[in-house]
């Protein structure tokens, strides 16, 4: 009965007078390579890079408190007992090696693996609004918000 009129179809305004664009405007429109598309892969690299360079700022401070373990392990005086062989003060300076190399390891992993577990989801959500709403970018406001800050938060 009413179905006819609940349906919304596209309505169209024709303007009162003529409307005409100069055939360089519309050159200029057609040329131009910026889409929504680019503008979400440039956005994308963009996080991308912030994001490695972040880890890469991660890596050096470990890399810095390592070389500061092993400067205090090297200034570290000897033990005024003679009882501790040269062979056995090298397998220990070996194991503490090890052992520090094994703890750089999962401080890079963990730096890495929070990053990555922080943004997947606010990001594979942000994909999925894009690529159901491709002419309506604006319907994922709330989606980008929300990735915005989790990178917002996670850089400061």
């Amino acid at each position: 009965m009413g179905s006819s009129q609940s349906k919304s179809s596209p309505r169209t305004f024709l303007p009162q007078t003529p409307v005409q664009f100069s055939q360089d405007l519309v050159e200029v429109l057609q040329n131009v390579p910026e889409s929504d598309f680019s503008r979400a892969t440039e956005h994308s690299l963009k996080i991308e890079s912030d994001v490695s360079t972040e880890l890469t700022k991660i890596q050096q401070e470990a890399a810095s408190i390592l070389s500061q373990a092993w400067s205090k392990t090297e200034s570290a005086p000897a033990p005024s007992s003679s009882s501790l062989t040269s062979e056995e003060s090298l397998a220990n300076i070996s194991k503490l090696k090890e052992h520090l190399q094994a703890r750089l390891q999962k401080i890079e992993k963990k730096a890495v693996d929070g990053a990555k577990a922080g943004f997947e989801k606010p990001r594979e959500e942000l994909i999925k609004c894009l690529s159901n709403n491709t002419t309506k970018p604006l319907m994922c406001l709330d989606e980008f918000n929300a990735f915005k800050d989790k990178l917002e938060s996670t850089i400061n």
